[in-house]
């Protein structure tokens, strides 16, 4: 029986065995060498190739079964599955792995990047239905502020609409993989640092987007979520404080 493809596996290291094995098949998945529906080589034949024993091999073919990449049959052997946005999210998820506070800065810090540029597209694709729902929007966080999950429902719904209005489908599709996510760490901001701040920003973003001015419409996205990192990151400076003080 002919072999399947070993030619990209290299002999792993003995520092972090499974991670590397995990590492190189993930590699060896995402580049095309194992087409979808296809087998990748045996448990075996993975343990000759990079020298490792039968469990490490074993441990990083989970990883990737929890990731959604590969499924293993009993006595079918592991094949590879398709990669789908769903994929995606699992993978985004597996890296959300640090302090939850060092989580939502790295979600902030994406955000940052991503909605300054979606606001600046938004401002002369507006129309008047866009200003009308993102009215809506801003009533809603009016009148949740007593409800964090309720306010930041309305929260992400107000950001996610101006992804929308951008009329770019791989800025709106990026939400869509990562709504999880985002609706996670929004509903942790807002419980850690309440939502006066937000209905501010969100107002001024409205005004901002009816008076077409893409310059302060980036500007103002931009320190609306720098302002929210800051306030986190000060509240993390002042916790250990506060529970000495507690003691």
């Amino acid at each position: 029986m002919r072999s399947r493809k070993l030619a990209k596996l290299e002999r792993i290291k003995t520092d972090s065995l499974r991670a590397q094995v995990y590492g190189q098949l993930k590699k060896n998945l995402m580049e095309g060498v194992w087409k979808t529906g296809e087998k990748i080589p045996s448990e075996n034949e993975l343990c000759r190739s990079f020298g490792v024993s039968r469990v490490t091999v074993r441990a990083a073919i989970q990883q990737l079964e929890i990731l959604g990449l590969v499924e293993t049959k009993h006595g079918g052997g592991t094949s590879v599955k398709e990669y789908s946005s769903m994929n995606a999210m699992n993978d985004l998820h597996s890296l959300m792995r640090i302090s939850k506070n060092q989580d939502i800065i790295t979600v902030l810090e994406f955000r940052k990047i991503i909605e300054k540029g979606a606001i600046g597209l938004a401002v002369s694709r507006i129309s008047d239905k866009d200003i009308e729902d993102l009215e809506e929007t801003y009533a809603a966080l009016r009148s949740s502020t007593e409800a964090p999950e309720s306010f930041a429902k309305a929260d992400y719904a107000f950001h996610y609409r101006i992804a929308q209005i951008a009329r770019n489908p791989i800025i709106a599709k990026v939400y869509d993989v990562i709504d999880g996510i985002l609706s996670a760490a929004m509903v942790d901001i807002v419980r850690m640092l309440g939502p006066e701040m937000g209905l501010r920003y969100h107002r001024k973003l409205i005004d901002a987007l009816k008076a077409g001015d893409k310059a302060a419409c980036e500007e103002l996205m931009e320190a609306h979520i720098e302002v929210t990192i800051q306030a986190i990151l000060a509240a993390d400076e002042l916790a250990p404080q506060a529970r000495a003080e507690n003691a």
